[in-house]
């Protein structure tokens, strides 16, 4: 995070949780002693194969290790996504937003093997394709180039 940033250590949402850290040993180590209170007091169990960990490409091996060695926790690479946005590390990518762009194209092909009027396509479109992407738009903003991916997928089914 940078330093003249707001410092943020943890988002959270129900049952999930996202928790950033300097890597340091003994950070790390408080972190995990707070789960393992966590699930002692609560009788709710981490899901270890569900957790994982993030660190920029430029970060040393031996804090990678670290980290992998006090949490347990599996490592992945950026893009993540967190109630249906994409989370990453360093500037945007189109790529990040593929899945909406997915989401998109699979349900217009399903349409495009039934007989479907024009008016029923509009329909479609206008209330199932327009609500696709209504949480990420409202969350993030997605580069121009997937939005105008979107507009001449919708296009085109017509």
């Amino acid at each position: 995070m940078a330093k003249k940033g707001p410092q943020i250590n943890h988002l959270s949402f129900a049952d999930d949780i996202i928790i950033f850290s300097s890597g340091r040993s003994h950070t790390l180590k408080l972190i995990m002693e707070t789960l393992h209170t966590y699930e002692h007091a609560s009788g709710q169990l981490i899901n270890r194969e569900k957790s994982n960990f993030m660190v920029p490409s430029n970060a040393i091996n031996s804090t990678v290790r670290r980290i992998k060695k006090v949490t347990g926790f599996k490592q992945k690479n950026s893009p993540i996504t967190y109630l249906g946005c994409p989370l990453y590390i360093g500037r945007q990518r189109i790529i990040y937003y593929s899945e909406l762009i997915a989401k998109v194209v699979a349900r217009i092909a399903g349409w495009q093997e039934k007989l479907i009027s024009y008016g029923g396509r509009v329909t479609l479109i206008k209330h199932v394709i327009q609500a696709l992407p209504i949480h990420l738009l409202s969350a993030s903003s997605p580069p121009a180039t997937t939005i105008k991916q979107i507009q001449s997928i919708t296009a085109n089914f017509f």
